[in-house]
């Protein structure tokens, strides 16, 4: 353990009392055998995150913050964290192979490099002015060119709204259209931020059984027979976490009953463009009347650009815009600024295309593997990231999931995704993250 770590273990267990001074940096590099470099750059990092509080000419001194750390749970070695946020916390050296997005590697940083210099010679008043409320105009443009290509949906750039991801979409849309006690379908197994997000808007979300082509027609009549549904939160591309696509036919069926059932689809493609050629969507057979359409780029080129968009209708345009003026104002100019290059001049297009053959290369490779494992998936994934996996011998998965974790390997258990099902007999694999070291771990027989 470095001087930092052993220095901040010991204020949280309490060696130091709120108030106490530690000893001065002379006295400290004396102790421990430090540079002076070494403890000053300590003292003022722990300074920095509110452990320390600095004195001028008196040194430095254990702050009150401390004394909150046994109201601070997440601090608590012993209290479990959320899946998620494990999986996002995680260590460089640990394999993330539970989580939701592409390697670092796989990143052509050097081609956004160059966009991003482009961007900032281009348009610096995007560094230091506020973005247009809806969005900025040339790149919802280019989301309409690109979403025509892809899709086939026709859409105005007056009809797009940029968001800060895919998340601020799904959570406008849930506090605009979602009110307390309504019924709120899923895709079940699902992402389980997006089933707390319908409940912390006063939804209920009910379960529907997701197939390899979309979901369950046939349960979703059943579901229809009893309840009065407000809106259908619904994957369509490469569905997280099955891997599973959507047919022509199940589209039109759910959108038939969308509009004789009178509620709306929430089409979330946030893993659309892992798709080569054009993909089916809801969206491109309805005129968004009972469809808003989810697309963002934080899955396919960087989490932290925080860029997404939706696409709705008019009716529904105006409040969802009044929403983020009052929550978030505005997407950060430069970041829109940056997409609208390298959509533009072709250079994500590019990025896309490689992306897409990777993933079908590893999807092939782990499927393969995987089967001579013993392991089970009911959808074998054209592409895209993930597979829905479960294996005969382990009916629970929870204690392989916590061994693996002791040898860095990290998975989401599989009642994360669920509303109502027991998935503990499943866990979702990113097969961009399987390497040879990780297909040991799979391997139940070694």
């Amino acid at each position: 353990m470095d001087f930092y770590e052993h220095l901040k273990a010991g204020i949280l267990k309490g060696d130091w009392v709120v108030g106490q001074q530690l000893p001065s940096v002379r006295k400290m590099m004396s102790q421990e055998g430090l540079s002076h470099h070494t403890v000053v750059s300590v003292y003022t990092r722990l300074v920095g995150e509110g452990m320390l509080e600095a004195h001028q000419g008196r040194g430095y001194f254990v702050a009150r913050w401390s004394a909150l750390k046994e109201q601070l749970p997440i601090l608590s070695s012993e209290a479990p964290l959320d899946p998620l946020l494990k999986l996002l916390q995680a260590k460089p050296e640990q394999c993330k192979l539970g989580c939701g997005w592409l390697p670092l590697p796989w990143r052509d940083t050097d081609a956004l490099a160059k966009a991003i210099r482009k961007t900032a010679r281009s348009g610096r008043s995007g560094l230091v002015e506020y973005g247009d409320i809806q969005g900025y105009l040339p790149l919802r443009k280019q989301l309409s060119i690109l979403l025509r290509q892809t899709t086939s949906i026709e859409v105005s750039p007056q009809q797009i709204l940029t968001t800060l991801g895919a998340t601020e979409a799904l959570d406008l849309i849930s506090r605009t259209w979602i009110s307390q006690g309504d019924a709120v379908l899923v895709d079940e197994p699902c992402s389980s931020n997006l089933i707390q997000l319908i409940r912390l808007c006063g939804g209920v979300p009910i379960g529907v059984p997701r197939l390899a082509d979309g979901p369950d027609v046939a349960a979703l009549d059943q579901i229809l027979q009893t309840h009065k549904i407000r809106a259908f939160f619904c994957n369509s591309t490469f569905h997280n976490p099955t891997g599973g696509g959507l047919s022509a036919k199940v589209a039109f069926a759910v959108l038939k009953r969308a509009v004789e059932h009178d509620f709306l689809i929430v089409e979330d493609d946030v893993y659309g463009d892992f798709f080569p050629g054009v993909r089916q969507t809801f969206a491109a057979l309805d005129d968004f009347g009972h469809v808003v359409y989810i697309g963002s780029f934080s899955k396919s080129l960087s989490a932290s650009l925080r860029i997404g968009y939706l696409v709705c209708g008019p009716q529904l345009l105006e409040p969802l815009l009044r929403l983020k003026l009052l929550t978030s104002v505005a997407v950060p100019g430069f970041c829109e600024r940056f997409v609208n290059t390298i959509l533009a001049d072709g250079t994500y297009a590019k990025h896309t295309q490689a992306i897409q053959r990777q993933l079908m290369a590893h999807q092939h490779i782990a499927q393969k593997v995987l089967a001579q494992y013993g392991w089970v998936f009911d959808v074998q994934a054209q592409g895209g990231m993930f597979l829905w996996v479960g294996h005969p011998d382990l009916p629970d998965l929870s204690a392989y999931i916590a061994r693996l974790e002791q040898q860095g390997v990290l998975l989401m258990p599989g009642d994360a995704f669920a509303v109502d099902a027991d998935f503990r007999c499943r866990t979702r694999l990113n097969v961009a993250h399987l390497t040879e070291r990780v297909f040991a771990c799979l391997d139940l027989q070694r």
